[in-house]
């Protein structure tokens, strides 16, 4: 369990793992400040309040083991994301929700060139690999095991990015930048099902919004018309700009 300490004279918070606090510490120093002050009330909260956010499986992994922490943490986000993003914590850094996410959206990626590949239908089957003999095709794929997590970290930044502007356009991004990215990195769970031969990709997409949405909703704790409305921004204006291309085009003719 992380519990935040705020710092009463300036404001600096940090989420501690409440493990982590030796028993008996009660007292801590502001690295801003510098101001000594008692924090023993909020571990008092914490002890009574079962609500308070919790690191994911992921990031307990040291405690779990690897194979644990990327089950529960896929399980609860895909098939219970609004109790996940709910009770998951804000803060604690990107490297680990970045890391988590690199990892499910590079195996999507790969699953979906892969099924492309069998059925003769994806950019690899089309690739002439004649001058490398018999390991062009093998060449191809461990050249898309360096593309596709590459590709993976450039789509989870940009959407990070992009979705937290459009929330803090409608007043939506109250927790911050990286409670978005946190909802973005963990939502690519849903990339599991690209397993699924040939439709897998599409149901993955579809899902991946699905929770994208559920788990901002959850974890900024705001309405689902503000998320809803930040969703559909993109999508307003690109029609606005295909009619305004329209009407472009028929004042010229």
């Amino acid at each position: 369990m992380t519990i935040p300490i705020t710092c009463p004279q300036c404001g600096y918070s940090k989420q501690f793992e409440k493990g982590r606090i030796p028993p008996g510490v009660r007292w801590a120093t502001c690295p801003r400040c510098k101001e000594r002050f008692d924090f023993s009330n909020v571990l008092e909260h914490a002890d009574t309040n079962p609500s308070v956010r919790k690191l994911p499986p992921w990031e307990r992994r040291a405690e779990r083991g690897l194979s644990q922490g990327i089950f529960l943490t896929a399980k609860q986000v895909v098939f219970s994301p609004r109790l996940f993003f709910r009770n998951t914590v804000i803060e604690g850094g990107l490297k680990e929700p970045l890391a988590f996410g690199i990892l499910f959206g590079s195996v999507g990626l790969m699953l979906e060139l892969f099924w492309q590949f069998v059925a003769g239908e994806g950019s690899l089957s089309t690739i002439q690999v004649d001058f490398m003999g018999d390991y062009g095709t093998s060449v191809l794929f461990l050249a898309a095991t360096v593309v596709c997590p590459l590709a993976a970290t450039l789509v989870i930044c940009a959407t990070s990015l992009i979705l937290h502007l459009l929330l803090t356009v409608v007043g939506g991004g109250e927790k911050g930048f990286e409670a978005t990215f946190r909802a973005v990195c963990y939502s690519q769970a849903t990339q599991f099902w690209a397993l699924i031969p040939y439709v897998g990709g599409l149901v993955a997409t579809l899902w991946l919004v699905v929770v994208q949405l559920i788990g901002v909703r959850e974890i900024h704790e705001v309405s689902y018309t503000r998320v809803l409305i930040a969703f559909s921004i993109p999508a307003v204006l690109g029609f606005a700009a295909l009619v305004a291309a329209g009407v472009s085009l028929f004042l010229m003719d």
